[in-house]
Parts: C-alpha cells; structure tokens; sequence
C-alpha cells in the first residue's frame, strides 16, 4: 500500500500547493541576455572552422612529436616502460590530430557544399 494514500500526506501535499500558488517562483535573468553575438557571413564562418579544425589537429600533431621526442629519450635510458607508454600515446595523438584535419577538410569542404541528402 502506498503511503502517498493516506490523510496526512494529501493534508501536506495541500499545504505545499496553496503555498506555491501564493508565491509563484520569479524568473531569474539570464546571464546571457545582454550579450550580442556577432553574425558571420557564411565564408567566414567556414574560415573560422577550417582554422580551428586545422589549428587543433595540428596542435595534436604536435604533441604526437612531443611524445615521439619522450619516447626516444627514455629509450637511451633503457627504460622500456616509459618508451613503449609514450609511443602509445604518440601513435593515437597521431591517429586524433590526422582524423581531425580529414574530418575539417571532409565538413568544410565536402558536406557543407553539398546538397542536403533525401530523406
């Protein structure tokens, strides 16, 4: 049996109603009201993408070398561990940054141009 059924609940369940219809909540502002975004046109839209698109898959590309440059170094040290955790992390630093300059270059250059699909 549910305890929601008996006299003391639906007298609480009362009281908390007439108070809430007494004293409605007021909307709070939102923080982003005020603030006016700029419109781009549609090139620089796709410019500020391939720039992004581009600049972070570089970026990971450059610490896939970072982490080629690390594994080299704990090789001459002959610590195994060390050189086979970084040439890990160097091989899906690769896989991240050239996945991400394909797919900009795929979206900026190929599905945005291109006519919407049938559906």
């Amino acid at each position: 049996m549910s305890r929601r059924d008996n006299e003391t609940f639906r007298t609480v369940e009362g009281r908390y109603q007439s108070f809430e219809e007494a004293h409605p909540k007021q909307r709070s502002r939102s923080a982003f009201a005020n603030i006016r975004l700029p419109v781009l046109s549609d090139e620089a839209e796709k410019g500020v993408g391939t720039a992004l698109g581009f600049g972070l898959g570089a970026l990971l590309l450059l610490l896939c070398a970072v982490c080629v440059a690390a594994s080299r170094s704990w090789a001459a040290l002959d610590r195994s561990g060390a050189q086979l955790a970084y040439a890990i992390a160097a091989f899906f630093l690769l896989l991240a940054g050239l996945g991400g300059i394909i797919a900009t270059y795929n979206h900026i250059f190929r599905v945005i141009p291109g006519d919407g699909g049938h559906h």
